[in-house]
């Protein structure tokens, strides 16, 4: 269906609401996925926003109750998600948009992706994202996981021609040696 003029894009509309829940429960956040695919990569369509969340136990259920009148979530599975480190997911009833919400895990390379993530300028706000690096190992991580997606392939073949000459590539290839991906990267080049 063809978005009006007018019509404020239902993806920003619901990364900027999310964005805000979050930084208002001091939350720390990195969008990553498909959703942080733009920043670095082509555009493509996804069907929700990808975001980890370093939550601490008091922010649970502050965060949970601010949710409540404009989201659908369910909070008994939020609060199962979150204590063993799964996924959980969050409806914006303005623009019937899913959020997938991640919670950080302890292994040192998601801490490190974690710490390495961005602030990018979105109109008047900030939002933490993924570097492209980061993106590019966690996207062959999912690849390799899922038997190999050509789709998480080809993500990795843009993010890594459009930032040719900006990449850390030693970083790159720690990661790709301690992680067992140097085949997966090298089906991108």
């Amino acid at each position: 269906m063809p978005e009006r003029p007018d019509a404020e894009n239902v993806f920003t509309q619901t990364l900027d609401w999310i964005r805000g829940k979050l930084e208002s429960a001091g939350i720390e956040y990195m969008v990553t996925g498909g959703s942080a695919l733009g920043f670095w990569g082509h555009i493509r369509t996804t069907m929700d926003i990808d975001i980890i969340i370093s939550i601490r136990k008091e922010q649970i259920n502050p965060f949970l109750e601010s949710l409540l009148e404009e989201a659908y979530v369910d909070p008994d599975t939020a609060r199962e998600a979150i204590s063993r480190h799964g996924m959980f997911n969050v409806i914006y009833q303005k623009t019937c948009f899913k959020v997938d919400l991640i919670p950080l895990k302890k292994d040192r390379y998601e801490q490190e992706k974690f710490s390495n993530r961005l602030e990018i300028n979105l109109g008047s706000n900030t939002l933490s994202v993924i570097s492209p690096e980061d993106l590019i190992i966690s996207k062959l991580l999912w690849s390799k996981s899922a038997g190999g997606s050509e789709r998480q392939l080809r993500d990795c073949a843009s993010i890594y021609r459009l930032n040719a000459g900006e990449l850390n590539e030693s970083y790159l290839k720690q990661w790709f040696a301690e992680l067992g991906l140097e085949e997966e990267f090298n089906k991108i080049i």
